[in-house]
């Protein structure tokens, strides 16, 4: 499994694997869909029953607080995030509730959920995009149905370019840092926390570092790794976050983010934290 998003024959596997490492939030009221609109980057009266969106809660200086995935289920709405930053988003949602008619409460963990790779749900499934490919969740494990390894997880994560929190996604990213521009933010809505700064971004057009796709050979496997210009005198110029081996054409896939001045090279060297050189990475599309 490899290549890069525009290889789609080799995205047409269908493929299930447990949804793990996640938490809900319900929020519920009169006021609920003018409040999350304050809140969050994507307008919620857009959501269609049945199909989530991803969404972000961000900081006031525009940094992230969590990554989201937000759907409507009869009559609230339903925030799914982290299982680690479960009371961190729970506090930073009810944080500008004044006179609001709106609860923010948590949910009971339910049974086992089953993600699965394939663009035509069943019905009464949730359709949702976990790795940048189209896909959603059931509750019952299809029958004869390919199980992911939790290595062809990450290695299809990297392929997409999709960012993962702990990895690309940490508080100190700013949206468009990290691309997440193109699916989580609706810039023709109204005000939200961290407006600001995420529009006035789009309007300057550039951010100081970029999320990339690398891939190449690393003959180590350790983190960090740092990325330094392919010329006579080598110049840091970003790092690595996430590496996955590519079993098919024996090479690493990478994430990484690349310090602006130098996106418009193709090819990095890799160092380790000794300094050592330990591989040489070509730039691909994500």
């Amino acid at each position: 499994m490899s290549g890069s998003p525009a290889d789609s024959g080799r995205l047409e596997v269908r493929a299930v694997f447990p949804v793990r490492g996640k938490t809900r939030l319900s929020v519920t009221g009169a006021d609920a869909r003018r409040y999350l609109n304050g809140q969050l980057t994507i307008d919620v009266g857009r959501l269609r029953p049945g199909v989530a969106r991803p969404a972000l809660l961000l900081t006031a200086k525009g940094k992230l607080c969590a990554p989201l995935q937000v759907w409507t289920d009869g009559g609230h709405f339903v925030i799914e995030t982290e299982a680690s930053l479960l009371d961190e988003c729970q506090a930073r949602l009810e944080r500008y509730i004044i006179s609001d008619d709106v609860t923010v409460s948590g949910l009971p963990e339910g049974p086992p959920c089953f993600h699965v790779l394939g663009p035509t749900p069943p019905q009464g499934a949730l359709q949702i995009s976990r790795l940048g490919i189209p896909g959603f969740d059931t509750a019952e494990k299809p029958a004869e149905t390919p199980e992911l390894s939790d290595e062809a997880i990450e290695l299809l994560r990297i392929l997409m370019g999709t960012p993962a929190w702990g990895a690309e996604l940490t508080a100190d990213t700013l949206p468009q840092e990290a691309l997440l521009e193109r699916t989580a933010v609706d810039f023709d809505k109204g005000c939200y926390v961290g407006q600001e700064v995420v529009s006035r971004l789009k309007s300057v057009g550039r951010v100081n570092r970029i999320l990339r796709g690398f891939s190449g050979r690393l003959s180590a496997s350790a983190q960090p790794v740092t990325l330094l210009t392919n010329e006579p005198v080598p110049r840091p110029a970003g790092t690595i976050t996430s590496t996955a081996w590519d079993f098919e054409l024996a090479q690493t896939l990478a994430l990484g983010y690349l310090n602006r001045q130098f996106d418009e090279s193709p090819r990095f060297l890799a160092a380790d934290a000794a300094g050592a050189v330990v591989g040489e990475l070509d730039k691909r599309p994500i």
